[in-house]
């Protein structure tokens, strides 16, 4: 179910991947055994990006010098709970394709530690921190749609709505950082080119590494150069009819 969230139109979807994913077990399971194999690192590095969306709220909130508005926070908090409603759900395909307990796999990303040192650069004001969710989530989005066929060649069909809801999720995240850069930064649009000519210069480039911040995470090869710089053009068009 849709609904829309206060004045301005912030969109979000109400859905549990705990209950939707509750049956799910490795005896329904159908698909390709080394098509499976294959993705676990795939499927591990989009579970551990979901987990770390709690790094990079408490990082947001711990920012003293940031000056957000409420628009912003509403955002944000109906992001962050989705973030988690999709690490609970890759958890728990995680545990059901690759044999290990959704308590082990939590204990092993609560020790992993974020390091926002090389991306603050991005993250300086509202502005530029909408600007880097928007290409974050928009890339998501895609990355998600990428996979629709793989979910499906896995047989059950809670596994297909999954991953539908979680692409609907992204999008809707994606509109909303776009529907608050046009309502609170209009007068900055014509700086977006720049700041995300310059985040794609850095996912881009050949030492880019991902420090466990959410934010920035497209270091496998689901993410092609080809595919940010569409998210780039894409985010700089809608906001180019705007200014």
């Amino acid at each position: 179910m849709s609904y829309i969230k206060t004045a301005i139109g912030l969109k979000c979807h109400d859905w549990s991947s705990v209950e939707l994913l509750k049956d799910l077990s490795p005896e329904v399971i159908i698909g390709n055994k080394e098509d499976i194999k294959y993705r676990q690192k795939h499927f591990w590095h989009d579970m551990s990006s979901e987990f770390d969306s709690k790094h990079f709220l408490i990082y947001l909130l711990k920012r003293k010098d940031l000056k957000l508005s409420d628009e912003f926070l509403e955002f944000v908090c109906l992001w962050h709970l989705d973030e988690q409603n999709h690490y609970r759900g890759l958890r728990k395909i995680n545990s059901v394709l690759y044999g290990q307990s959704e308590e082990l796999i939590e204990h092993q990303l609560k020790s992993r530690k974020p390091d926002f040192d090389p991306i603050e650069a991005f993250l300086t004001d509202e502005f530029t921190i909408l600007l880097s969710i928007a290409f974050d989530e928009i890339t998501s989005t895609r990355a998600y749609k990428q996979d629709f066929e793989l979910f499906d060649s896995l047989g059950p069909s809670c596994l297909s709505t999954w991953i539908r809801n979680a692409a609907k999720d992204e999008a809707a995240h994606y509109g909303n950082a776009i529907k608050i850069l046009k309502l609170r930064h209009q007068p900055r649009l014509k700086e977006a080119p720049a700041v995300l000519e310059s985040i794609l210069a850095h996912e881009t480039s050949q030492t880019f590494t991902y420090n466990n911040t959410f934010i920035f995470d497209h270091d496998t090869d689901d993410f092609s150069h080809d595919l940010l710089r569409h998210s780039k053009s894409t985010i700089i068009d809608i906001l180019e009819r705007h200014q």
